[in-house]
């Protein structure tokens, strides 16, 4: 299949028009990053009373299916933000603190095998909102709000991914692919929804989620069954084709990290501030690009995705208008169940139907002794966004 390249690039011996990716239309990202942290007073920390929180927490979730919550004061916000103490990640750990945007999972206690007593996670929308560095940096402030010393981090996983709309992957596309093979040669690439006449496919992986994984997949259609609508503004934005929006994404683990080295030998993957002061991102994406292969403009220009890209993008997605623009759609939706209110009515109008929702509004909330303005100032805690948070009533926090 041609490439859908838009930018014109002078023309042929006939005078045809000519084209070459348009390098504003590849978006560079991390899409998820987990890391591993060391602390340097871990039990003594623990001891002063947060082990007791988080396992009292974790047993009032176990036992009631209900969420207790942690208040977190950053210097960079006006109002605290909320952490909700739930089940941990076996066997290590046990405990966890979650928001929307960052997720923590925490030790019974220090260990001395080389293990770290923390695991951090940093979810989709903060990274493209904030990028990787500042994410970091925020959840690092987590940390030390509670009182530990942070120490040496090291990647767990992270996911490298570029959504553009320069290319209509086929199957025909990869037959000149090329990818690392074992020594068996049975490491094929698996297919979702392939259609073998047509070549067209959603997805087609390579390697294992285990170390290495590279996905390529139509990010329209994903976008379509996750709901994830704030991706079409983004695209929209750029003037891209969001008929024709495919990611690369690889997945990076802790297992392939281990084995790499920078072209002096160096085991800078080991340490995540060696990673950002020695541009360890873009070494490690100049080795993807290497390990699997594509002639094509459009993996050169993906290349260059190794010239500080992915560590300093920010200002991708921005949850205001994120919101805003999911309402907008979620309209119809709305709009459908109120008319289910009145359906059975001869007054059918859309204030009765919101009158008749106020009414059973109010008698769930008395019967589950809630309030809807507090769950939203409740909501607003959960996210790492400085202007939302600026908008939490005082009294909430009483």
């Amino acid at each position: 299949m041609p490439p859908s390249y838009t930018k014109k690039d002078g023309k042929d011996r006939k005078g045809n028009q000519k084209f070459r990716p348009d390098p504003n239309k590849f978006l560079f990202n991390i899409d998820t990053f987990w890391y591993n942290v060391d602390i340097l007073n871990y039990d003594d920390v623990m001891e002063n009373g947060l082990l007791a929180e988080l396992q009292s927490g974790r047993e009032f979730y176990m036992d009631y299916n209900e969420k207790k919550t942690i208040k977190v004061q950053l210097p960079t916000y006006e109002n605290p933000l909320t952490f909700a103490v739930e089940l941990g990640q076996k066997p290590l750990y046990q405990f966890s603190l979650r928001n929307d945007d960052i997720a923590i999972f925490f030790s019974r206690r220090y260990r001395d095998d080389g293990q770290y007593p923390i695991k951090v996670q940093i979810n989709q929308f903060l990274l493209w909102d904030k990028g990787l560095i500042n994410a970091f940096a925020e959840s690092l402030s987590v940390l030390m709000s509670f009182g530990f010393a942070v120490g040496k981090a090291k990647m767990n996983r992270i996911d490298f991914a570029v959504h553009s709309d320069q290319w209509k992957w086929m199957l025909d596309d990869l037959r000149t692919f090329e990818y690392p093979r074992n020594f068996k040669d049975d490491n094929k690439p698996d297919f979702y929804r392939l259609d073998p006449s047509s070549g067209e496919f959603e997805t087609v992986y390579f390697g294992n989620r285990t170390r290495l994984q590279l996905r390529i997949y139509n990010k329209t259609k994903e976008i379509m069954k996750k709901g994830k609508m704030y991706f079409l503004d983004l695209y929209n934005s750029l003037d891209m084709d969001t008929e024709n929006i495919w990611n690369v994404e690889f997945e990076v683990r802790r297992d392939f990290l281990k084995e790499c080295e920078d072209e002096e030998g160096l085991k800078i993957f080991d340490d995540l501030e060696e990673v950002f002061n020695r541009d360890g991102l873009d070494k490690l994406w100049t080795m993807l690009m290497e390990k699997f292969y594509h002639k094509s403009a459009f993996w050169t220009q993906l290349g260059k995705g190794a010239k500080g890209k992915f560590a300093r993008t920010t200002g991708y997605l921005i949850r205001t208008k994120d919101i805003d623009s999911n309402f907008d759609r979620e309209v119809a939706q709305i709009r459908g169940r109120l008319m289910t209110a009145v359906v059975g009515d001869e007054k059918c109008d859309i204030e009765t139907a919101i009158k008749k929702f106020l009414i059973k509004n109010r008698q769930y909330e008395e019967r589950k002794g809630k309030s809807f303005k507090e769950d939203v100032e409740k909501k607003k805690m959960l996210l790492h966004d400085y202007e939302i948070n600026k908008t939490i009533k005082k009294e909430t926090l009483e």
